[in-house]
């Protein structure tokens, strides 16, 4: 009887040891913008039960113009958000203390395209163009790089469409490459008769989408933070080994929140995602490189977008890092 007891009571105690093991952390993920494929590593390890695996659950929230990301991160009505690292490095400068762990798109999507039949074919060209460019975080790369070469451009706002360049009332606009500029190829614009400008051509190469949470946050959540970058990951890599089936699933995520799912150019910017997502030079996917991190310290600081100088070890933590 005692014998019996005592293995009922270590039954008991390895039940409630594997039970503790797998409970699950529930965390809330908003991305920065309208559920596009620009976030559909996210949405197919949701879908798939990727985090699930590893022990969370997650609440994909839905983001989009209304919804800012760092915003709702500061307010802590999520536990992590995708944001582009120039903007987080403004909250982190207003005392935020958010913190970078895992860095996806390395190099940067935004561009600016120009008409070559306006005679522009170099960089020289675009004195006293008229330039169309979003605000805010968009306008920094772009001012930076009028200032660099000593340009003098006549700027005009732009808004959601590309009306004002397809219309002739730009010469220049800014696009982002998985999106706007191949939107204007749709249009019927030839390559050949595109000049385009890279910023990472420049120097100015801002790593853009990464993915953030709280320092405080973090500390008391190391082992869960990682699993959901290490989730995420897996996420993507399964996503651009099957188009098909992640874009049956981003057209659904579209769909659900309003809007207009164009299968073809989803896919085309799923493709892109792949190549921007690419390290280069050792680097392992999803690492921030402290070079590019501290370049676009220097350009925001120099544009006034930022006064503190935050240090690399301070902002960013690797998944390659132990818990």
């Amino acid at each position: 009887m005692k014998k019996t007891l005592i293995i009922l009571s270590l039954s008991i105690f390895t039940l409630t040891l594997f039970s503790q093991q797998k409970k699950e952390t529930s965390l809330r993920f908003l991305p920065h913008w309208i559920p596009q494929a620009q976030f559909a590593g996210f949405i197919i390890a949701y879908e798939k039960g990727i985090y699930k695996k590893y022990g969370l659950n997650v609440e994909l929230l839905t983001g989009g113009p209304n919804r800012s990301s760092l915003d709702w991160l500061a307010e802590k009505k999520t536990e992590i958000c995708a944001a582009w690292l120039s903007s987080a490095l403004q909250v982190r400068d207003k005392n935020v203390k958010l913190i970078n762990i895992a860095q996806l798109i390395q190099k940067s999507a935004l561009m600016l395209v120009a008409k070559k039949g306006r005679g522009i074919n170099t960089i020289n060209d675009l004195n006293g163009k008229k330039v169309a460019m979003w605000q805010k975080d968009f306008k920094i790369q772009p001012d930076a790089l009028f200032k660099k070469n000593g340009i003098d451009v006549i700027p005009y706002p732009l808004s959601e469409t590309q009306d004002i360049f397809i219309r002739d009332v730009v010469d220049v606009t800014s696009v982002m490459l998985y999106n706007e500029y191949h939107l204007l190829i749709n249009c019927g614009y030839d390559k050949g008769d595109l000049t385009i400008f890279n910023f990472q051509d420049y120097d100015l190469n801002f790593p853009e989408d990464g993915i953030y949470v709280l320092e405080d946050f973090y500390n008391k959540n190391k082992q869960a933070c990682q699993d959901f970058v290490t989730a995420s990951l897996e996420g993507w890599e399964y996503a651009f080994n099957h188009e098909e089936e992640t874009l049956k699933l981003v057209k659904k995520y579209l769909t659900k929140a309003k809007y207009a799912a164009n299968e073809m150019h989803q896919l085309w910017m799923l493709r892109q995602m792949k190549i921007l997502f690419q390290p280069s030079g050792g680097q392992k996917i999803g690492e921030l490189r402290e070079n590019d991190y501290d370049n676009v310290v220097k350009i925001l600081k120099e544009s006034s977008n930022i006064k503190q100088s935050i240090s690399f070890k301070d902002f960013y933590r690797s998944l390659y890092d132990s818990p």
